[in-house]
Protein backbone atom coordinates (compact mmCIF):
# COMPACT_ATOMS: atom_id res chain seq x y z
CA UNK A 1 0.00 0.00 0.00
CA UNK A 2 1.29 3.33 -1.33
CA UNK A 3 1.59 6.11 1.80
CA UNK A 4 0.78 9.38 1.31
CA UNK A 5 3.42 11.78 1.72
CA UNK A 6 3.99 12.99 5.97
CA UNK A 7 4.12 16.55 6.56
CA UNK A 8 4.63 18.05 9.91
CA UNK A 9 1.92 18.94 12.51
CA UNK A 10 2.58 22.42 11.80
CA UNK A 11 1.79 21.91 8.48
CA UNK A 12 -1.55 20.54 8.81
CA UNK A 13 -2.73 23.08 11.55
CA UNK A 14 -2.34 25.51 8.79
CA UNK A 15 -4.34 23.55 6.47
CA UNK A 16 -7.09 23.37 8.83
CA UNK A 17 -7.20 27.05 9.88
CA UNK A 18 -6.76 28.35 5.87
CA UNK A 19 -9.56 25.80 5.20
CA UNK A 20 -11.37 27.35 8.03
CA UNK A 21 -10.75 30.57 6.81
CA UNK A 22 -11.93 30.46 3.54
CA UNK A 23 -14.76 28.59 4.13
CA UNK A 24 -15.68 31.62 6.60
CA UNK A 25 -14.64 33.93 3.22
CA UNK A 26 -17.51 32.54 1.18
CA UNK A 27 -19.89 32.20 3.85
CA UNK A 28 -19.42 36.25 4.97
CA UNK A 29 -19.46 36.87 0.89
CA UNK A 30 -22.34 34.87 0.58
CA UNK A 31 -23.97 36.68 3.16
CA UNK A 32 -23.12 39.87 2.71
CA UNK A 33 -24.67 39.69 -0.87
CA UNK A 34 -27.63 37.93 0.23
CA UNK A 35 -28.06 40.78 2.89
CA UNK A 36 -27.84 43.66 0.30
CA UNK A 37 -30.09 42.07 -1.96
CA UNK A 38 -32.96 41.40 0.46
CA UNK A 39 -32.40 45.02 1.93
CA UNK A 40 -32.40 46.29 -1.42
CA UNK A 41 -35.52 44.09 -2.13
CA UNK A 42 -36.97 45.72 1.17
CA UNK A 43 -36.60 48.98 0.13
CA UNK A 44 -38.35 48.66 -3.66
CA UNK A 45 -40.92 47.27 -1.76
CA UNK A 46 -41.35 50.16 0.88
CA UNK A 47 -40.86 52.59 -2.18
CA UNK A 48 -43.12 50.60 -4.16
CA UNK A 49 -46.18 50.60 -1.26
CA UNK A 50 -45.72 54.44 -1.51
CA UNK A 51 -45.99 54.94 -4.87
CA UNK A 52 -49.01 52.85 -4.98
CA UNK A 53 -50.20 54.33 -1.62
CA UNK A 54 -49.85 58.16 -3.81
CA UNK A 55 -51.93 56.99 -6.95
CA UNK A 56 -54.23 55.82 -4.63
CA UNK A 57 -54.98 58.63 -2.84
CA UNK A 58 -55.38 60.41 -6.42
CA UNK A 59 -57.22 58.24 -7.73
CA UNK A 60 -59.86 58.33 -4.48
CA UNK A 61 -59.71 61.84 -4.58
CA UNK A 62 -61.14 62.32 -8.02
CA UNK A 63 -63.43 59.35 -7.81
CA UNK A 64 -65.15 61.58 -4.92
CA UNK A 65 -65.63 64.56 -7.52
CA UNK A 66 -66.77 61.95 -10.63
CA UNK A 67 -69.06 60.75 -8.19
CA UNK A 68 -70.60 64.29 -7.35
CA UNK A 69 -70.31 64.69 -11.26
CA UNK A 70 -72.73 62.10 -11.90
CA UNK A 71 -75.16 63.05 -9.21
CA UNK A 72 -75.32 66.63 -10.43
CA UNK A 73 -74.89 66.20 -14.03
CA UNK A 74 -77.00 62.94 -14.74
CA UNK A 75 -80.31 64.77 -14.25
CA UNK A 76 -79.60 68.05 -14.93
CA UNK A 77 -81.86 70.22 -16.49
CA UNK A 78 -79.14 72.98 -17.38
CA UNK A 79 -77.50 69.88 -19.38
CA UNK A 80 -80.01 69.33 -21.03
CA UNK A 81 -80.69 72.38 -22.31
CA UNK A 82 -77.17 73.09 -23.38
CA UNK A 83 -77.23 70.03 -25.34
CA UNK A 84 -80.93 70.40 -27.15
CA UNK A 85 -80.56 74.28 -27.48
CA UNK A 86 -83.17 76.89 -26.10
CA UNK A 87 -83.52 80.39 -25.63
CA UNK A 88 -80.55 82.86 -25.23
CA UNK A 89 -81.85 83.74 -21.71
CA UNK A 90 -82.33 79.58 -21.01
CA UNK A 91 -78.71 78.92 -22.42
CA UNK A 92 -77.17 81.40 -20.71
CA UNK A 93 -79.01 80.60 -16.96
CA UNK A 94 -78.01 77.07 -17.87
CA UNK A 95 -74.02 77.92 -18.23
CA UNK A 96 -74.33 80.24 -14.67
CA UNK A 97 -75.83 77.00 -13.06
CA UNK A 98 -73.54 74.82 -14.48
CA UNK A 99 -70.39 77.46 -13.77
CA UNK A 100 -71.44 77.67 -10.08
CA UNK A 101 -71.62 74.02 -9.58
CA UNK A 102 -68.19 73.98 -10.72
CA UNK A 103 -66.47 76.51 -8.93
CA UNK A 104 -68.39 74.87 -5.84
CA UNK A 105 -66.13 71.72 -6.69
CA UNK A 106 -62.98 73.32 -7.61
CA UNK A 107 -62.52 74.45 -3.84
CA UNK A 108 -62.16 70.27 -2.95
CA UNK A 109 -59.01 69.78 -4.19
CA UNK A 110 -55.96 71.67 -4.01
CA UNK A 111 -54.21 69.54 -6.62
CA UNK A 112 -57.16 70.66 -9.63
CA UNK A 113 -55.57 73.73 -12.02
CA UNK A 114 -59.04 73.71 -13.73
CA UNK A 115 -62.77 72.20 -14.00
CA UNK A 116 -64.75 72.41 -17.31
CA UNK A 117 -67.89 71.00 -19.38
CA UNK A 118 -67.84 70.28 -23.26
CA UNK A 119 -70.54 69.94 -25.11
CA UNK A 120 -68.60 68.74 -28.35
CA UNK A 121 -71.78 67.86 -30.34
CA UNK A 122 -74.13 71.01 -29.47
CA UNK A 123 -74.69 73.63 -32.46
CA UNK A 124 -72.81 76.39 -30.01
CA UNK A 125 -69.97 73.36 -29.24
CA UNK A 126 -70.28 75.25 -25.58
CA UNK A 127 -67.28 75.05 -23.31
CA UNK A 128 -67.29 76.42 -19.48
CA UNK A 129 -63.71 76.45 -17.91
CA UNK A 130 -63.60 77.09 -14.00
CA UNK A 131 -59.75 77.88 -13.28
CA UNK A 132 -58.24 78.14 -9.82
CA UNK A 133 -57.05 81.39 -8.66
CA UNK A 134 -53.47 80.51 -8.98
CA UNK A 135 -54.19 79.90 -12.43
CA UNK A 136 -52.97 81.81 -15.88
CA UNK A 137 -55.09 82.48 -18.30
CA UNK A 138 -52.69 82.12 -21.25
CA UNK A 139 -51.68 78.71 -20.21
CA UNK A 140 -55.31 77.81 -18.96
CA UNK A 141 -56.46 78.44 -22.81
CA UNK A 142 -54.07 76.90 -24.36
CA UNK A 143 -54.76 73.62 -22.34
CA UNK A 144 -58.29 74.04 -22.88
CA UNK A 145 -57.86 74.16 -26.98
CA UNK A 146 -55.80 70.97 -26.78
CA UNK A 147 -58.49 69.32 -24.28
CA UNK A 148 -61.24 70.29 -26.97
CA UNK A 149 -58.70 68.59 -30.05
CA UNK A 150 -58.50 65.35 -28.02
CA UNK A 151 -62.03 64.87 -27.44
CA UNK A 152 -63.24 66.03 -30.86
CA UNK A 153 -60.34 64.14 -32.74
CA UNK A 154 -59.92 61.23 -30.49
CA UNK A 155 -62.60 60.52 -27.81
CA UNK A 156 -65.70 61.02 -29.87
CA UNK A 157 -64.13 58.69 -32.28
CA UNK A 158 -62.49 55.77 -30.62
CA UNK A 159 -63.32 55.85 -27.11
CA UNK A 160 -67.26 56.94 -26.87
CA UNK A 161 -67.36 55.52 -23.19
CA UNK A 162 -65.64 58.93 -22.52
CA UNK A 163 -63.58 58.11 -19.67
CA UNK A 164 -59.70 58.35 -19.65
CA UNK A 165 -56.48 60.64 -18.65
CA UNK A 166 -55.36 63.04 -21.40
CA UNK A 167 -51.65 63.63 -20.49
CA UNK A 168 -50.10 67.30 -21.37
CA UNK A 169 -46.78 69.08 -21.24
CA UNK A 170 -46.96 72.67 -21.89
CA UNK A 171 -43.11 74.26 -21.49
CA UNK A 172 -41.57 72.84 -17.68
CA UNK A 173 -45.12 72.00 -16.74
CA UNK A 174 -47.18 68.65 -16.75
CA UNK A 175 -50.37 68.18 -16.51
CA UNK A 176 -53.16 65.05 -16.09
CA UNK A 177 -56.40 65.91 -17.82
CA UNK A 178 -59.25 63.41 -16.27
CA UNK A 179 -62.52 62.89 -18.42
CA UNK A 180 -65.95 61.50 -17.76
CA UNK A 181 -69.01 61.75 -19.82
CA UNK A 182 -72.48 62.36 -19.02
CA UNK A 183 -74.96 62.14 -21.41
CA UNK A 184 -73.89 63.75 -24.71
CA UNK A 185 -71.25 66.58 -23.09
CA UNK A 186 -68.19 65.79 -20.94
CA UNK A 187 -67.06 66.96 -17.78
CA UNK A 188 -63.15 66.64 -16.67
CA UNK A 189 -60.64 68.43 -14.28
CA UNK A 190 -57.11 69.37 -14.97
CA UNK A 191 -54.33 68.33 -12.19
CA UNK A 192 -51.01 70.22 -12.10
CA UNK A 193 -48.64 67.30 -11.73
CA UNK A 194 -46.58 68.79 -9.27
CA UNK A 195 -49.38 68.48 -6.73
CA UNK A 196 -49.85 64.93 -7.65
CA UNK A 197 -46.07 64.45 -6.62
CA UNK A 198 -46.06 66.20 -3.79
CA UNK A 199 -47.43 63.26 -1.52
CA UNK A 200 -43.89 61.97 -2.62
CA UNK A 201 -41.95 64.37 -0.66
CA UNK A 202 -40.99 62.10 1.64
CA UNK A 203 -39.08 59.88 -0.52
CA UNK A 204 -37.58 63.06 -2.28
CA UNK A 205 -36.65 65.19 0.74
CA UNK A 206 -33.97 62.66 1.64
CA UNK A 207 -32.12 63.41 -1.25
CA UNK A 208 -30.43 61.80 -4.21
CA UNK A 209 -34.34 61.11 -4.91
CA UNK A 210 -36.45 62.29 -7.62
CA UNK A 211 -40.24 61.93 -8.52
CA UNK A 212 -42.13 61.49 -11.84
CA UNK A 213 -45.16 60.95 -14.17
CA UNK A 214 -44.65 59.59 -17.33
CA UNK A 215 -47.49 58.09 -19.87
CA UNK A 216 -47.42 54.86 -21.46
CA UNK A 217 -44.97 55.06 -23.92
CA UNK A 218 -42.25 56.64 -20.97
CA UNK A 219 -42.88 60.41 -22.41
CA UNK A 220 -42.50 62.42 -18.92
CA UNK A 221 -45.09 64.81 -18.33
CA UNK A 222 -43.66 66.03 -14.80
CA UNK A 223 -40.68 65.43 -12.67
CA UNK A 224 -39.57 67.20 -9.03
CA UNK A 225 -36.25 68.04 -10.93
CA UNK A 226 -34.71 68.48 -13.93
CA UNK A 227 -35.14 64.95 -15.91
CA UNK A 228 -34.80 63.12 -18.88
CA UNK A 229 -38.22 63.30 -21.38
CA UNK A 230 -38.36 59.78 -21.88
CA UNK A 231 -37.93 56.55 -19.98
CA UNK A 232 -38.02 52.92 -20.29
CA UNK A 233 -40.91 52.29 -18.25
CA UNK A 234 -40.47 47.91 -18.71
CA UNK A 235 -37.10 49.17 -16.46
CA UNK A 236 -38.52 48.71 -13.27
CA UNK A 237 -36.38 47.86 -10.57
CA UNK A 238 -33.42 48.25 -12.46
CA UNK A 239 -30.40 50.93 -12.17
CA UNK A 240 -30.51 53.15 -15.11
CA UNK A 241 -27.39 55.46 -16.11
CA UNK A 242 -28.06 59.74 -16.36
CA UNK A 243 -25.28 62.34 -15.85
CA UNK A 244 -22.39 59.53 -14.95
CA UNK A 245 -24.38 58.47 -11.79
CA UNK A 246 -26.41 55.23 -11.03
CA UNK A 247 -30.49 55.46 -10.33
CA UNK A 248 -32.97 52.89 -9.32
CA UNK A 249 -36.17 53.59 -11.57
CA UNK A 250 -39.35 52.37 -9.71
CA UNK A 251 -42.42 52.62 -11.29
CA UNK A 252 -46.60 51.83 -10.54
CA UNK A 253 -48.88 51.78 -13.01
CA UNK A 254 -52.19 53.60 -12.17
CA UNK A 255 -55.48 51.64 -11.69
CA UNK A 256 -56.87 53.50 -14.47
CA UNK A 257 -54.11 51.85 -16.97
CA UNK A 258 -53.13 56.01 -18.10
CA UNK A 259 -49.67 56.63 -16.41
CA UNK A 260 -47.14 55.78 -14.39
CA UNK A 261 -45.98 57.34 -11.32
CA UNK A 262 -42.54 56.62 -10.23
CA UNK A 263 -38.78 57.26 -8.42
CA UNK A 264 -35.23 57.38 -9.73
CA UNK A 265 -32.85 56.96 -6.04
CA UNK A 266 -29.13 57.18 -6.94
CA UNK A 267 -27.59 54.14 -5.58
CA UNK A 268 -25.84 56.42 -3.48
CA UNK A 269 -27.81 57.40 -1.23
CA UNK A 270 -29.18 53.87 -0.77
CA UNK A 271 -26.00 52.47 0.17
CA UNK A 272 -25.75 54.90 3.05
CA UNK A 273 -29.01 52.90 4.46
CA UNK A 274 -26.71 49.74 4.00
CA UNK A 275 -24.34 50.86 6.02
CA UNK A 276 -25.74 49.12 8.95
CA UNK A 277 -25.57 45.78 7.45
CA UNK A 278 -21.98 46.38 6.04
CA UNK A 279 -21.03 47.54 9.61
CA UNK A 280 -22.44 43.88 11.01
CA UNK A 281 -20.10 42.08 8.57
CA UNK A 282 -17.32 43.84 9.57
CA UNK A 283 -17.98 43.14 13.44
CA UNK A 284 -18.57 39.54 11.92
CA UNK A 285 -15.41 39.48 10.08
CA UNK A 286 -13.47 41.04 13.03
CA UNK A 287 -14.97 38.11 15.56
CA UNK A 288 -13.96 35.51 13.02
CA UNK A 289 -10.26 36.32 12.67
CA UNK A 290 -9.93 36.65 16.52
CA UNK A 291 -11.49 33.35 17.04
CA UNK A 292 -9.19 31.88 14.47
CA UNK A 293 -6.07 33.66 16.48
CA UNK A 294 -7.50 32.61 19.85
CA UNK A 295 -7.94 28.66 17.92
CA UNK A 296 -4.38 29.19 16.24
CA UNK A 297 -2.81 29.76 19.71
CA UNK A 298 -4.81 26.93 21.42
CA UNK A 299 -3.80 24.49 18.89
CA UNK A 300 -0.47 25.22 18.83
CA UNK A 301 0.30 24.66 22.65
CA UNK A 302 -2.47 21.92 23.19
CA UNK A 303 -1.38 19.64 19.93
CA UNK A 304 1.57 21.35 17.92
CA UNK A 305 4.56 22.10 21.36
CA UNK A 306 4.12 19.15 22.99
CA UNK A 307 4.58 16.74 19.87
CA UNK A 308 7.72 19.03 18.59
CA UNK A 309 8.71 19.03 22.27
CA UNK A 310 8.43 14.85 22.33
CA UNK A 311 9.99 14.50 18.52
CA UNK A 312 13.13 16.26 19.91
CA UNK A 313 13.42 14.54 22.99
CA UNK A 314 13.00 11.27 20.90
CA UNK A 315 15.72 12.70 19.12
CA UNK A 316 18.24 13.40 21.78
CA UNK A 317 17.62 9.86 23.53
CA UNK A 318 18.25 8.23 20.01
CA UNK A 319 21.50 10.36 20.13
CA UNK A 320 22.57 8.73 23.88
CA UNK A 321 21.95 11.91 26.22
CA UNK A 322 19.45 9.97 28.17
CA UNK A 323 19.44 13.30 31.04
CA UNK A 324 17.13 14.95 29.06
CA UNK A 325 13.65 15.56 30.36
CA UNK A 326 11.09 16.82 28.50
CA UNK A 327 9.06 19.33 29.98
CA UNK A 328 5.19 19.72 29.77
CA UNK A 329 2.98 22.96 29.71
CA UNK A 330 -0.17 21.08 27.50
CA UNK A 331 -3.85 21.89 28.79
CA UNK A 332 -4.50 17.91 27.43
CA UNK A 333 -4.61 15.95 29.81
CA UNK A 334 -3.32 12.83 27.23
CA UNK A 335 -0.64 14.52 26.20
CA UNK A 336 0.86 15.53 29.39
CA UNK A 337 0.38 12.15 30.77
CA UNK A 338 2.33 10.84 27.60
CA UNK A 339 4.47 12.99 28.24
CA UNK A 340 5.28 12.36 31.86
CA UNK A 341 5.54 8.61 31.33
CA UNK A 342 7.63 8.86 28.20
CA UNK A 343 10.44 10.69 31.29
CA UNK A 344 9.98 7.58 33.07
CA UNK A 345 10.58 6.02 30.90
CA UNK A 346 13.89 7.19 29.85
CA UNK A 347 14.27 7.62 33.47
CA UNK A 348 13.86 3.87 33.80
CA UNK A 349 15.88 3.16 30.23
CA UNK A 350 18.71 5.37 32.15
CA UNK A 351 18.69 3.72 35.33
CA UNK A 352 18.41 -0.08 33.94
CA UNK A 353 21.85 1.01 31.38
CA UNK A 354 23.61 1.84 35.14
CA UNK A 355 22.42 -1.52 36.74
CA UNK A 356 23.88 -3.00 34.05
CA UNK A 357 26.96 -1.51 33.72
CA UNK A 358 27.47 -1.47 37.70
CA UNK A 359 26.32 -4.92 38.19
CA UNK A 360 28.85 -7.23 36.90
CA UNK A 361 26.11 -10.39 35.27
CA UNK A 362 26.97 -13.59 33.73
CA UNK A 363 27.63 -12.41 30.12
CA UNK A 364 23.99 -15.06 29.37
CA UNK A 365 21.98 -12.72 31.39
CA UNK A 366 23.65 -9.56 30.20
CA UNK A 367 23.23 -10.44 26.53
CA UNK A 368 19.49 -11.86 27.32
CA UNK A 369 18.58 -8.20 28.63
CA UNK A 370 20.24 -6.66 25.12
CA UNK A 371 18.22 -8.81 22.95
CA UNK A 372 15.08 -7.91 25.40
CA UNK A 373 16.02 -4.19 25.04
CA UNK A 374 16.46 -4.36 21.15
CA UNK A 375 12.84 -5.35 20.74
CA UNK A 376 10.98 -3.29 23.43
CA UNK A 377 12.11 0.08 22.41
CA UNK A 378 11.57 -1.02 18.46
CA UNK A 379 7.68 -1.60 19.32
CA UNK A 380 7.63 1.50 21.76
CA UNK A 381 8.41 3.81 19.15
CA UNK A 382 6.01 2.68 16.53
CA UNK A 383 3.51 3.25 19.11
CA UNK A 384 4.26 6.72 19.53
CA UNK A 385 4.38 7.34 15.62
CA UNK A 386 0.79 5.87 15.73
CA UNK A 387 -0.04 8.68 18.49
CA UNK A 388 1.94 11.07 16.29
CA UNK A 389 -0.22 10.25 13.45
CA UNK A 390 -3.51 10.40 15.58
CA UNK A 391 -2.24 13.46 16.74
CA UNK A 392 -2.38 14.75 13.12
CA UNK A 393 -6.13 14.34 12.47
CA UNK A 394 -7.04 15.53 16.30
CA UNK A 395 -8.46 12.39 16.80
CA UNK A 396 -8.14 12.70 20.98
CA UNK A 397 -10.65 9.94 22.03
CA UNK A 398 -8.11 7.45 20.53
CA UNK A 399 -5.07 9.46 21.81
CA UNK A 400 -6.45 8.29 24.91
CA UNK A 401 -7.15 5.28 24.58
CA UNK A 402 -3.87 4.63 22.66
CA UNK A 403 -2.12 6.24 25.56
CA UNK A 404 -3.70 4.39 28.33
CA UNK A 405 -2.64 1.17 26.23
CA UNK A 406 1.10 2.01 25.81
CA UNK A 407 0.79 2.55 29.49
CA UNK A 408 -0.13 -0.51 30.50
CA UNK A 409 2.29 -2.15 27.87
CA UNK A 410 5.32 0.20 29.32
CA UNK A 411 4.34 -1.73 32.78
CA UNK A 412 4.90 -5.00 31.41
CA UNK A 413 8.43 -4.05 29.46
CA UNK A 414 9.30 -1.89 32.45
CA UNK A 415 8.21 -4.58 35.11
CA UNK A 416 11.12 -6.11 37.65
CA UNK A 417 13.41 -7.72 35.27
CA UNK A 418 12.88 -11.81 35.19
CA UNK A 419 14.32 -14.55 33.03
CA UNK A 420 10.57 -15.94 32.54
CA UNK A 421 7.17 -15.25 32.60
CA UNK A 422 4.15 -16.91 32.51
CA UNK A 423 1.92 -17.87 29.44
CA UNK A 424 -0.71 -16.17 30.71
CA UNK A 425 1.65 -13.26 31.78
CA UNK A 426 2.65 -12.97 28.03
CA UNK A 427 -0.99 -13.43 26.54
CA UNK A 428 -1.74 -10.48 28.25
CA UNK A 429 0.49 -8.83 27.13
CA UNK A 430 -0.13 -9.74 23.24
CA UNK A 431 -4.06 -8.85 23.83
CA UNK A 432 -2.47 -5.71 25.10
CA UNK A 433 -0.48 -5.10 22.07
CA UNK A 434 -3.36 -6.37 19.89
CA UNK A 435 -6.03 -4.02 21.22
CA UNK A 436 -2.96 -0.89 20.25
CA UNK A 437 -2.88 -2.42 16.78
CA UNK A 438 -7.03 -2.63 16.31
CA UNK A 439 -6.65 1.01 17.01
CA UNK A 440 -4.20 1.39 13.71
CA UNK A 441 -6.56 -1.61 11.40
CA UNK A 442 -9.51 -1.20 12.93
CA UNK A 443 -11.87 -4.32 11.61
CA UNK A 444 -9.26 -5.02 9.25
CA UNK A 445 -7.23 -7.74 11.69
CA UNK A 446 -8.90 -10.27 13.93
CA UNK A 447 -6.80 -12.08 16.52
CA UNK A 448 -8.14 -15.27 18.84
CA UNK A 449 -6.37 -16.93 21.34
CA UNK A 450 -6.74 -20.64 22.41
CA UNK A 451 -4.53 -21.57 25.54
CA UNK A 452 -5.39 -24.32 27.53
CA UNK A 453 -5.48 -23.59 31.47
CA UNK A 454 -2.57 -26.76 31.48
CA UNK A 455 -0.04 -24.12 30.20
CA UNK A 456 -0.76 -20.80 31.56
CA UNK A 457 1.13 -20.51 34.13
CA UNK A 458 4.00 -22.29 32.82
CA UNK A 459 7.20 -20.33 32.30
CA UNK A 460 8.88 -18.96 29.08
CA UNK A 461 11.19 -16.31 28.02
CA UNK A 462 8.86 -12.34 27.32
CA UNK A 463 8.33 -11.70 24.53
CA UNK A 464 8.63 -15.14 22.25
CA UNK A 465 4.51 -15.86 21.58
CA UNK A 466 5.00 -11.51 21.12
CA UNK A 467 7.49 -11.28 18.50
CA UNK A 468 5.57 -14.00 16.11
CA UNK A 469 2.63 -11.74 16.47
CA UNK A 470 4.23 -8.92 15.80
CA UNK A 471 5.47 -10.34 13.13
CA UNK A 472 2.24 -11.55 11.13
CA UNK A 473 0.80 -7.67 12.07
CA UNK A 474 3.89 -6.33 9.99
CA UNK A 475 4.17 -8.81 7.31
CA UNK A 476 1.01 -10.65 6.85
CA UNK A 477 -1.76 -7.27 6.52
CA UNK A 478 -3.12 -6.73 3.54
CA UNK A 479 -5.65 -4.17 3.26
CA UNK A 480 -7.40 -6.07 0.77
CA UNK A 481 -8.96 -8.69 2.83
CA UNK A 482 -9.73 -9.64 6.35
CA UNK A 483 -6.41 -10.44 8.27
CA UNK A 484 -6.70 -13.69 10.99
CA UNK A 485 -3.82 -14.28 13.70
CA UNK A 486 -4.18 -17.18 16.24
CA UNK A 487 -2.60 -18.23 19.24
CA UNK A 488 -2.88 -21.84 20.61
CA UNK A 489 -1.09 -23.29 23.37
CA UNK A 490 -1.67 -26.75 24.48
CA UNK A 491 0.70 -29.00 26.47
CA UNK A 492 2.67 -32.19 25.01
CA UNK A 493 4.30 -35.31 25.85
CA UNK A 494 7.62 -36.10 24.08
CA UNK A 495 10.36 -39.00 25.06
CA UNK A 496 8.94 -39.44 28.35
CA UNK A 497 8.83 -34.86 29.06
CA UNK A 498 6.57 -32.12 28.99
CA UNK A 499 6.41 -29.73 26.51
CA UNK A 500 4.41 -26.26 26.18
CA UNK A 501 3.28 -26.01 22.47
CA UNK A 502 3.33 -22.83 20.98
CA UNK A 503 1.65 -22.24 17.67
CA UNK A 504 1.14 -19.34 15.85
CA UNK A 505 -0.61 -18.70 12.57
CA UNK A 506 -1.44 -16.25 10.07
CA UNK A 507 -3.68 -16.04 7.12
CA UNK A 508 -1.38 -13.92 5.08
CA UNK A 509 1.75 -14.86 2.32
CA UNK A 510 3.25 -16.51 4.40
CA UNK A 511 7.66 -16.44 5.27
CA UNK A 512 9.58 -15.85 2.12
CA UNK A 513 12.18 -18.72 0.71
CA UNK A 514 14.87 -16.98 2.40
CA UNK A 515 14.20 -17.21 5.60
CA UNK A 516 12.58 -20.55 5.81
CA UNK A 517 15.91 -21.34 4.16
CA UNK A 518 18.24 -19.34 6.49
CA UNK A 519 16.64 -20.86 9.54
CA UNK A 520 18.95 -23.98 8.22
CA UNK A 521 22.10 -21.86 9.00
CA UNK A 522 21.68 -20.01 12.25
CA UNK A 523 20.16 -17.06 10.92
CA UNK A 524 16.16 -15.40 10.26
CA UNK A 525 17.19 -12.11 9.40
CA UNK A 526 17.90 -10.46 5.83
CA UNK A 527 20.73 -7.26 5.83
CA UNK A 528 18.32 -5.32 5.87
CA UNK A 529 17.32 -6.31 9.27
CA UNK A 530 13.89 -8.13 8.46
CA UNK A 531 12.62 -10.68 10.81
CA UNK A 532 15.41 -9.65 13.62
CA UNK A 533 12.37 -10.84 15.75
CA UNK A 534 12.58 -14.33 14.82
CA UNK A 535 16.06 -14.38 15.37
CA UNK A 536 16.20 -12.78 18.77
CA UNK A 537 13.87 -15.52 19.68
CA UNK A 538 15.75 -18.28 18.88
CA UNK A 539 18.84 -17.21 20.53
CA UNK A 540 16.65 -16.39 23.52
CA UNK A 541 15.57 -19.98 23.43
CA UNK A 542 18.46 -21.35 22.87
CA UNK A 543 20.28 -19.29 26.32
CA UNK A 544 17.63 -20.18 28.13
CA UNK A 545 16.64 -23.98 27.44
CA UNK A 546 19.65 -24.81 25.27
CA UNK A 547 18.54 -27.93 22.70
CA UNK A 548 15.59 -28.52 24.53
CA UNK A 549 13.25 -25.99 22.80
CA UNK A 550 12.73 -25.72 19.17
CA UNK A 551 11.31 -23.27 16.67
CA UNK A 552 10.25 -24.36 13.64
CA UNK A 553 8.82 -22.20 10.53
CA UNK A 554 6.33 -23.43 7.70
CA UNK A 555 3.99 -21.85 5.13
CA UNK A 556 0.52 -23.29 5.23
CA UNK A 557 -1.94 -21.00 3.85
CA UNK A 558 0.31 -18.03 5.51
CA UNK A 559 2.99 -18.18 7.78
CA UNK A 560 2.95 -20.87 11.04
CA UNK A 561 5.46 -20.69 13.74
CA UNK A 562 5.79 -23.88 16.21
CA UNK A 563 7.60 -22.96 19.34
CA UNK A 564 8.39 -26.34 21.85
CA UNK A 565 9.45 -24.73 25.46
CA UNK A 566 9.95 -27.53 27.69
CA UNK A 567 7.47 -27.52 30.84
CA UNK A 568 8.54 -25.35 33.51
CA UNK A 569 6.69 -23.84 36.76
CA UNK A 570 6.88 -20.97 38.70
CA UNK A 571 7.80 -22.77 41.70
CA UNK A 572 10.93 -23.41 39.99
CA UNK A 573 11.84 -20.39 38.66
CA UNK A 574 12.04 -19.17 42.38
CA UNK A 575 14.09 -22.06 43.21
CA UNK A 576 16.76 -20.27 40.94
CA UNK A 577 16.23 -23.58 38.38
CA UNK A 578 17.79 -20.66 35.89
Amino acid sequence: MKLSKKRKLIWWLNIVIGTFLCFFSVFLTGFGFLSIRNLLGQEITNRNALLKLNVSHVNRSLESIESYFYQFFSDSEEVVRLETGGSETQLFMAKQEITESLVKILGWNESLQFLFYYVPGSRERTFIRVTAGRGMVLRDDLLERRVKEYIDSWLEERHPAGRGYLLLREGNEGYLVRFYKVRNSYIGMCLNGDAVLKPLEELTAEGGCLAFICDLEGNVISATEDFRDYIDVTANGSFEEMGGRRYLQLSYLSAEGDFYVGTWTESASLAGQMRGIRMLIVVFIAGILLFVVLFSATMHRALYRPVQAMDMAMKKVGDGEWDHVVKSDSIVLEYDNMLHNFNEMVSEIKNLKIANYEKELDIQRSYLQYLQMQVNPHFYLNALNIIYSLAQVGNYSLIQEMTMSLVEYSRYMFRSPKSLVTVQQEMEHVENYMKIQRLRFRDRIAFTADISSEVEDALIPPFVIQSFVENSVKYAVDFERQNICTVKGTLIESHGELFVLIEVRDNGKGYQEEVLASMKNGSAADDSGKYVGIRNVRQRLALVFGDAAQLILKNEEGAVALISIPLRWQEDEADGAL
